[in-house]
Parts: structure tokens; sequence; C-alpha cells
């Protein structure tokens, strides 16, 4: 998968699902009790946290320090109601944003570079810390979470191969 519009809509999809189902089930069929189930350690001491300070080894202010800082460059503001920047949410619904963005300047070859460099940036400094560290958690376990969690891991592994891919033909 290559096209910016199709990665988008991949964003766009895997957010939706990690995102807490208030009303109805998304396309992985996940409702509240079993999303906080597996992913809030506050309801189940075995749920693994789908948010990254969880696992960053950095203190949680520095890491949402950046986070902040990548989103306001963009021209995103968080709003009181809004999930903290480290959820697993956030951090798809922003590559959304990246990629739309890249779709959007298609014919600016420099734009798109710079778009790009910022996807890689962000893959690799936030996204894949975070997708790996929950898939790590999420082994051994059967349920939709555990698939959601899956597609997601060969999602943002693809696109890390993609971004690496992008970084040697420049």
């Amino acid at each position: 998968m290559s096209s910016a519009t199709e990665r988008s809509a991949v964003y766009r999809i895997l957010s939706e699902n990690f995102a807490y189902p208030a009303n109805e089930a998304g396309m992985f069929g996940i409702r509240g009790a079993e999303y906080c189930d597996a992913f809030d350690p506050s309801v189940n001491p075995n749920a693994c946290s789908i948010r990254e300070s969880a696992y960053a080894n950095e203190e949680h202010s520095a890491l949402f320090e950046e986070l902040v800082r990548f989103y306001e460059f963009f021209g995103l503001k968080r709003t009181d109601e809004a999930e903290l920047p480290d959820h697993i949410a956030v951090e798809l619904e922003f590559m959304h944003l990246l990629t739309h963005l890249e779709e959007q300047v298609s014919d600016q070859a420099d734009s798109v570079a710079s778009l790009r460099r910022a996807q890689r940036d962000f893959l690799s400094r936030h996204l894949a810390r975070l997708v790996r560290a929950v898939h790590d958690a999420m082994k051994g376990r059967n349920s939709r979470c555990s698939r959601l969690v899956a597609d997601a891991f060969d999602f943002i592994e693809s696109e890390l191969a993609l971004a690496a891919g992008a970084a040697e033909a420049a």
C-alpha cells in the first residue's frame, strides 16, 4: 500500500478503533467492557496500556512536551476533553493527518518530502515504539482487541519499511 490516501484511511480506521467505544462497537466489534478489560490497567491489572508513557524511558513531561510540539507544528491544539497526547488513538490520528496532508500536496515534491520526513520521525520516535510495546503486551490473548493490535502492528511495520525506503531514495 503506497497511496497516501489509502494509508490515511487506514490510520483513521485504526485511530477510531483504538478510541474508547462510547456507543457502538467499531469495525473490530470491540465493546466498552472488552476495551477496558484489554487496555485499561485501572480496570484490569493485567490489561496493557495504550499510552506511550507506560513504555517510555523518558519523563512523562518530556514525552508530552515533544508530542505536543509535533502536534502544534502542524496546527493542532488539544482541547480539555481530548485524550492525552500519548494515547494510541491520538498518535494514529496525527499520522492520519500527516498522510492526508501528503495527499493534498502530492504534486509538490518538496512538500511531500517534508511531510514524509515528519511521518518517519514521528513513527520512529513515538508510534512504532508504542505499537510494538502494546503488541508485545497483548501476545497470547485471544480477542478482538488482540486482532486490532496485531493489525496495527503489521501496518506500522509496513509504514516503517516504506519510510526507510523513501529515506534511502532521497
